[in-house]
């Protein structure tokens, strides 16, 4: 008896993308540098992701999400790698190389949420004054790429 084995060429599904993109990473950087200084804190933000980090001298500019509270030992890495966009999630003792790489897309799109709050211009952050609004931002952003994919067909959530 003769077993066939059946390998698709290509999968049908694609990793999920963040909302943020390269331009809005690089205008980071570009705030940190003339504002020069590595670390930006959110007051008001009670939790993970008040405390945000980056070596604008580092080669690849990876930013660190955080928590100023020690006993919080979550971190979220961001960075470009080969022309996308890479969320990392993880503990702060691993490090960046050994965080793995975010492939949920609700995780995605919280931690998209909060990266968007540090680059909100001051207009920006006049219009939208709650969280709930740049998560909703994020939401219809992550929407509108994975049409763009074709996932949502796919998809239902």
């Amino acid at each position: 008896m003769k077993t066939l084995q059946h390998i698709p060429m290509k999968t049908w599904a694609t990793s999920p993308t963040p909302a943020t993109t390269p331009a809005m990473i690089q205008a980071f950087w570009h705030r940190l540098f003339r504002e020069r200084t590595h670390q930006v804190k959110m007051d008001w933000l009670q939790g993970f992701g008040n405390m945000v980090y980056a070596d604008t001298y580092a080669s690849p500019f990876i930013i660190r999400l955080y928590h100023n509270d020690p006993r919080d030992k979550r971190v979220a890495y961001l960075s470009v790698t080969g022309g996308c966009v890479e969320w990392r999630f993880g503990i702060k003792a691993v490090g960046f190389e050994q965080c793995p790489v975010v492939a949920d897309p609700k995780l995605m799109e919280w931690l998209d949420s909060l990266f968007w709050f540090y680059t909100a211009t001051e207009s920006q952050k006049q219009q939208i004054s709650r969280l709930t609004d740049i998560q909703r931002l994020v939401s219809e952003r992550m929407y509108t790429i994975k049409k763009k994919q074709g996932l949502w067909k796919r998809n239902p959530s």
